[in-house]
């Protein structure tokens, strides 16, 4: 795991620690729309070794004068502000909305598939993975034609591929060796 993203876990681990559950979404979504307000620009703005930390916390000071956040999510950015970690806010978002998803018993789940997935198969789908990990799944579909048929499932680590293409592979992997 890299640096940056351990690094940012730590941050997102403590806020989450200090709010309780019936904060956690409100804080999540302000944290989203921080990063929304956040450029690519600004990112390499914090990021910059060239740049002195005290510009960098004056900037995150007057994005949240215009933008209205809880007290907990305020103090953790200006910490993150004088430590100079500004730049990894996007891997603090990510990791916080995983500590977030966590403690309100949700998990994410991607399908991708070669075609369309009716409304009956994905509750079906939705309904397995809900039973498998005991938490609610909120799904994404996206489509990928170069499977050929099939889908494959990803949630957390865990990856099911049951793609013709996949199935294609393996079948000429068998008969070559």
């Amino acid at each position: 795991m890299r640096l940056e993203v351990r690094i940012a876990r730590r941050y997102a681990k403590a806020l989450a620690d200090v709010l309780p559950n019936e904060k956690l979404e409100k804080v999540n979504e302000e944290v989203k729309t921080l990063l929304t307000l956040l450029d690519d620009k600004a990112i390499r703005y914090f990021k910059s070794p060239v740049v002195p930390t005290e510009k960098k916390k004056k900037l995150v000071e007057q994005v949240l004068e215009k933008v209205e956040v809880t007290e907990e999510l305020k103090k953790v950015l200006l910490l993150m502000a004088e430590k100079d970690r500004l730049g990894i806010l996007r891997e603090f978002a990510s990791e916080f909305e995983k500590f977030v998803d966590f403690r309100l018993g949700k998990i994410k789940a991607e399908i991708v598939s070669a075609v369309e997935i009716d409304e009956e198969t994905l509750s079906k789908i939705k309904a397995k993975i809900e039973e498998l990990f005991g938490k609610k799944a909120e799904i994404s579909v996206k489509l990928d034609p170069s499977l050929i048929g099939g889908f494959i499932v990803k949630v957390a680590d865990k990856v099911l591929d049951a793609s013709i293409k996949t199935q294609l592979e393996t079948l000429k992997k068998a008969i070559v060796d």
